[in-house]
């Protein structure tokens, strides 16, 4: 595995340790976190009210499930 080396402080250092114990982590896996910017992006939800019912869903499409219409109709199937 390549080694990346760079120099900071000893004021840095410390600061940097201190936060890798806050988040329970190592300080390469700290470093690594914060460098390569890992952190799943938070997926904005846009919530919609239908036209007929009133009744709010969510009309996020960003990369979830198609529910198709038989798939609703097999569900409903077995409704009261």
């Amino acid at each position: 595995m390549p080694t990346l080396t760079f120099k900071v402080s000893p004021a840095e250092a410390r600061a940097i340790r201190t936060k890798a114990r806050a988040e329970k982590t190592s300080v390469s896996a700290f470093l690594r976190t914060r460098v390569l910017d890992t952190t799943p992006a938070r997926r904005r939800r846009i919530i919609k009210r239908h036209p007929v019912s009133g009744l709010l869903y969510d009309a996020t499409d960003e990369g979830g499930p198609i529910v198709t219409h038989d798939q609703i109709k097999a569900a409903l199937a077995d409704f009261p």
